[in-house]
């Protein structure tokens, strides 16, 4: 039994040899609290206590010690603790800090910082969009949308860079039992700008398109031209121009070609407060040879910003092709999702 608590005294006496404060806690359930700065013996503990003085208690009659640890904490934060049995082989145990336990973020807004720490550089600034919707009954269906928009831009530089890319995906089960894909779509378009004045600027705009319910396989374009920039009340942008460019593409059906083509695009921009933004952009597609052959493209669209990383967004959408046989030329939509910012 000696050796035994001889063998507990060498295991702690390095902690109650400091200044640390010691909590014994007696068989009997009464807790004694007091500076450990005295030697003990095999068989007793001494503490010095404010109150009572220097006090001298038998081994026999304590249940087990605790050593706080003297760190500065502020008085509302609890300290750290080693707690000790008074079995003949002692065991340690070191408690949670708890203002560290306290100050742990919940699950969310861990995954916050987490992504704040993904900071884009201060140049960048985007969003990725994110919808599904579903349907059940007797023709179920599930549509997703995913769309994401990239800006860079230096502060008072007069090069702008956007690029931006669309998928929209549709497949339908009837209730036969038969499955058809209503919907294929993607998009791809890089834009440049370079504002040569506080007005005008030069852009050149390059757009890859597919869409499987129009039967285009796939369509590659490329733009350049000039465009005038107006602002008022110092929230609303309206942008306008015109450029000529190639397109070629893959019809279904209809033999690939390569033709020139000429633009006219229009863009308004307006953000009433932090939260709301407003946006519409037209744009409309000729073949100069072949007056017949043309296409446009109208967006409407309103975001509302929830918080630094997350909104909502409302979007309508039409766009024609004229010069497609035997396919679906006029496309009406609205789209609804969740907006990530970074």
């Amino acid at each position: 039994m000696k050796f035994k608590l001889t063998l507990s005294y060498l295991l702690f006496v390095s902690l109650l040899f400091s200044t640390n404060n010691l909590k014994l806690v007696l068989n009997s359930g009464e807790i004694l609290i007091g500076k450990s700065e005295s030697l003990i013996s095999d068989s007793n503990y001494r503490i010095k206590s404010d109150l009572l003085g220097e006090v001298s208690i038998s081994k026999d009659k304590v249940k087990s010690f605790t050593i706080l640890t003297t760190a500065k904490v502020k008085a509302s934060e609890s300290v750290e603790t080693k707690t000790v049995s008074n079995d003949p082989l002692p065991k340690q145990t070191v408690a949670t800090n708890a203002s560290e336990k306290d100050a742990q973020p919940p699950i969310i807004s861990d995954l916050y910082g987490k992504v704040k720490l993904l900071n884009a550089p201060k140049s960048w600034s985007g969003n990725l969009r994110v919808g599904m919707n579903l349907s059940f009954g007797d023709r179920e269906y599930t549509h997703t949308y995913l769309r994401g928009n990239l800006k860079i831009q230096e502060k008072n530089s007069p090069h702008l860079f956007r690029l931006s890319g669309e998928y929209n995906y549709r497949e339908t089960v009837r209730s036969n039992g038969i499955e058809d894909v209503s919907v294929d779509r993607s998009h791809l378009n890089f834009t440049y700008r370079w504002f040569f004045s506080e007005s005008w600027f030069f852009q050149n705009a390059s757009n890859y398109r597919m869409d499987k319910l129009k039967g285009i396989d796939n369509e590659l374009q490329n733009i350049i031209g000039y465009g005038y920039r107006k602002n008022f009340l110092n929230s609303l942008e309206l942008l306008i121009g015109s450029g000529i460019g190639f397109k070629d593409r893959s019809i279904e059906g209809i033999a690939d070609e390569s033709t020139m083509i000429i633009n006219v695009f229009q863009e308004l921009n307006w953000k009433p407060s932090k939260q709301i933004r407003l946006n519409q952009t037209l744009n409309f597609y000729q073949d100069p040879e072949k007056l017949d052959i043309y296409n446009y493209e109208f967006v409407l669209g309103f975001n509302y910003r929830f918080t630094d990383l997350l909104g909502f967004e409302i979007r309508y959408l039409m766009d024609f092709d004229n010069g497609i046989t035997e396919n679906v030329k006029e496309d009406s939509r609205f789209q609804n999702a969740l907006i990530f910012y970074f």
